[in-house]
């Protein structure tokens, strides 16, 4: 479950342009859920920033939001069937959650005390029937570096050399961690720092384009620096380490 800790923070958002590739993205945020696990407060809305964010790079029918009730596990695997079938070979494919975590799986909200978990397995699986090549998975949750195994303990980065499948699996927390949140921002540590990073506070050669290290080097030192140490991001996946992700506008 996520803890919360009190830290101001201010946060502007840049407008930010897609490379030669449209973006699909399933967007979900849970608060409030069925009654077997506590009610969170800052998922909404750090998935409508999310949403925010991508409705001004993209198309707004390439995007789907679903919070609270919305996301069930139902709607939730349909939203991706659905969203990411839309996606050509060069285009890119997102799925963002923010909401309670446990080990293998993420909680919609009709989570039944973990009997009805959208499985780690399952999102894979969505994303393997996309044609798109370039496929970014991220969860701001506890335990979500579980997605990977235990070895999201010990390692940071897996990647591969150029021509790689480009599946990139971004996490907030270790298998073993909780995820943190910010009540005087109403923000995740995480997704605070992703969307900073991918504005271009990540873009550390100043060539105006923010590419997969990058984002993770960012958002690791900095989610880091405001848990005082106790959430660690993970990335894992197939692709080039150097693979850009957003071009933005300085």
């Amino acid at each position: 479950m996520k803890k919360i800790l009190l830290l101001f923070l201010t946060f502007t958002i840049v407008f930010v342009s897609k490379l030669n590739a449209d973006v699909y993205a399933v967007i979900v945020g849970v608060e409030i859920y069925d009654g077997t696990v506590n009610n969170l407060s800052a998922s909404v809305d750090d998935a409508e920033r999310v949403y925010k964010f991508f409705s001004n790079i993209t198309k707004s029918e390439n995007l789907v939001i679903l919070k609270d009730k919305q996301a069930t596990k139902e709607n939730i695997l349909y939203e991706m069937d659905k969203i990411f079938s839309k996606a050509k070979e060069d285009d890119l494919v997102i799925f963002y959650y923010s909401g309670h975590g446990a080990p293998g799986l993420f909680c919609p909200h009709n989570v039944n005390g973990g009997a009805s978990g959208l499985r780690h397995s399952e999102i894979r699986a969505a994303f393997k029937k996309s044609k798109a090549k370039t496929k970014l998975c991220l969860a701001d949750a506890c335990y979500s570096g579980s997605i990977v195994g235990s070895k999201s303990n010990t390692s940071t980065t897996h990647v591969t050399s150029p021509g790689a499948d480009n599946v990139i699996i971004f996490m907030s927390s270790r298998d073993s961690e909780t995820s943190l949140e910010s009540v005087n921002q109403v923000t995740g540590y995480f997704t605070k720092h992703l969307l900073l990073g991918l504005s271009g506070r990540a873009d550390t050669n100043s060539d105006g384009v923010v590419n997969a290290y990058e984002l993770y080097a960012y958002v690791r030192r900095n989610v880091k620096n405001d848990s005082q140490g106790g959430q660690t991001p993970v990335m894992f996946g197939n692709f080039d380490k150097y693979l850009p992700i957003l071009k933005y506008k300085k």
